[in-house]
């Protein structure tokens, strides 16, 4: 008489059901470790009292590369008279050695009383304490670029701080 083998008895016929199930664990759970991986930066803006702050914004890269911050992404809350938003993306170059990071351009618009000014400056250096990737520097004096003629020529942002992770 001749052994028939049933298909859910045999150990190997279980095989591709477990590699399959195994599979399908390690791929959902790649997405996840990825954003773990995320890079992000928080920041916060001071004038005159009031604050703009920002969390988690989403970046390409962490310090020492190059990082991008994209104007779009960043959403300030703000408290006090002013609100805030970045004009443009903004990208910060960082020398470890001397503790420094440098944005190239700043353009930060800012909003109070209704009226809508933009302001820019060029060449911004943020300094770090210890090995940290927290940078913060200030005051920075702004020269306007957008906005009518209520705006002031050139405004000052009393501190600024930039924290990548």
């Amino acid at each position: 008489m001749r052994q028939r083998f049933r298909l859910s008895r045999h150990p190997f016929n279980r095989f591709p059901i477990i590699a399959a199930a195994a599979a399908l664990l390690v791929s959902a759970a790649g997405p996840a470790g990825a954003a773990e991986a995320a890079h992000a930066a928080d920041i916060t803006l001071t004038e005159k009292g009031g604050t703009c702050e920002v969390r988690d914004v989403p970046v390409a890269a962490a310090p020492p590369a190059e990082v991008r911050i994209d104007a779009d992404e960043v959403a300030f809350d703000c408290s006090g008279s002013t609100a805030f938003r970045l004009g443009r993306d903004a990208a910060f170059a960082f020398d470890d050695a001397a503790g420094t990071a440098t944005a190239d351009v700043l353009r930060i618009v800012g909003t109070k009383l209704g009226f809508t000014c933009g302001y820019e400056a060029s060449d911004v250096v943020f300094h770090r304490e210890g090995p940290s990737r927290e940078y913060t520097g200030g005051p920075y004096t702004g020269r306007k670029v957008q906005g009518s003629f209520l705006c002031p020529g050139s405004v000052q942002l009393d501190r600024a701080a930039f924290a990548f992770r």
